[in-house]
């Protein structure tokens, strides 16, 4: 869908070039991550692509055209543009500024009004948010208004220049698994520019790394990055815990999962102590035909009774088959009981540990 070919920007003044030569493609429908350290140009790269920034040499092709054919505003009207400070209106309701484009299209009243319906529902905003002003939405829902904007007239492409960096972390979680919802329903081009490594891994089916200079170093899959820095630069910066960056990317229902200690409800305690002997712990749960009732510790037999006459505890540290397997380790060391239980909706399916963690890591 983008082709960049030996693109170089030379800003006036300058005696170094701020890109220099790059070259990549971005397949169509794909997520493709700008990163790198300040004065890599990737903000320039990505403002060259829809001509804010005119390239000094190269040439940039969107959908097999080359951009210099159009005229600017022609093809930014087929390219959705996201920014860190959103820069919606803030004289125009929400409903307005997601119109921004369809209007300048010349779209009816009908379609506008109907587009906008369908954007703010897309992005998860409250129905009758379309009729408020920017100054009275939170940090998050303006960002969404941004997204809802740039998509209003359903581009191919997509371009975000760090568009959740100025948000907390916890809303910042929260859009980029809101961006990967979108995505897996619209299946946009995107370009992505952002400084958070973590947020390149978890957002990019490609990254694209940069050095000062807008030198391409490594340009592949984030797992590839991750488990094969090209250069002692790229390993550098991605920092001593690339391991564990990795297990991000890696879900849980790609691991074999223990069984665990689990008994029925009519089990003796006599059977419940072989069962925990069994698996090396001090801690078993009660059910049967994949639904858990709550689990019991080693020390809440020693009076005698049978697990079914005692109080259960309720299992709290789930996972799903889809959580990865940093949530996974995240989950384990949280635990006292040194495992984490892994469910199906309401479905029990086993339990994880530190040592299958490790042994994926190592594969």
């Amino acid at each position: 869908m983008i082709r960049l070919d030996r693109v170089t920007k030379t800003f006036p003044g300058s005696t170094s070039p701020a890109v220099n030569e790059l070259s990549f493609d971005v397949p169509e429908g794909e997520i493709v991550v700008l990163i790198g350290p300040s004065g890599c140009g990737k903000t320039t790269t990505l403002k060259m692509i829809n001509r804010l920034v005119e390239p000094s040499g190269g040439t940039i092709e969107v959908a097999g055209q080359d951009i210099t054919a159009l005229e600017a505003h022609q093809l930014r009207r087929g390219i959705g543009y996201v920014i860190q400070q959103v820069g919606l209106f803030p004289h125009k309701t929400i409903a307005a500024n997601i119109a921004v484009v369809p209007h300048l299209l010349g779209w009816d009243a009908a379609r506008i009004s109907a587009r906008v319906e369908e954007l703010v529902d897309l992005v998860e905003l409250e129905p009758g948010m379309g009729d408020r002003y920017p100054s009275e939405l939170s940090g998050g829902q303006r960002q969404r208004v941004g997204v809802a904007r740039a998509l209003a007239a359903d581009p191919p492409v997509l371009l975000m220049d760090e568009p959740f960096g100025a948000v907390d972390p916890i809303v910042r979680s929260r859009l980029q698994d809101e961006l990967l919802r979108l995505q897996a329903q619209v299946r946009k081009t995107i370009v992505f520019v952002t400084h958070d490594i973590d947020e390149a891994v978890k957002l990019g089916d490609r990254v694209a790394l940069l050095n000062v200079g807008g030198i391409l170093e490594q340009y592949s899959s984030p797992a590839a990055v991750l488990r094969d820095p090209a250069n002692d630069f790229v390993a550098d910066f991605l920092g001593t815990d690339r391991g564990l960056k990795r297990l991000s990317l890696l879900p849980i229902s790609g691991v074999d999962l223990l069984p665990g200690p689990v008994v029925p409800p009519g089990a003796t305690a006599t059977e419940a102590r072989s069962v925990m002997a069994e698996h090396g712990l001090d801690w078993f749960m009660v059910g049967e035909d994949g639904h858990i009732s709550g689990w019991l510790s080693a020390e809440d037999l020693d009076g005698g009774r049978s697990p079914a006459e005692l109080e259960m505890r309720p299992v709290r540290t789930i996972l799903s088959p889809d959580s990865s397997l940093r949530d996974g380790l995240d989950a384990v060391v949280s635990s006292h009981t040194r495992a984490a239980t892994v469910f199906d909706g309401d479905t029990y399916l086993g339990i994880l540990t530190i040592d299958q963690i490790s042994n994926e890591v190592l594969q």
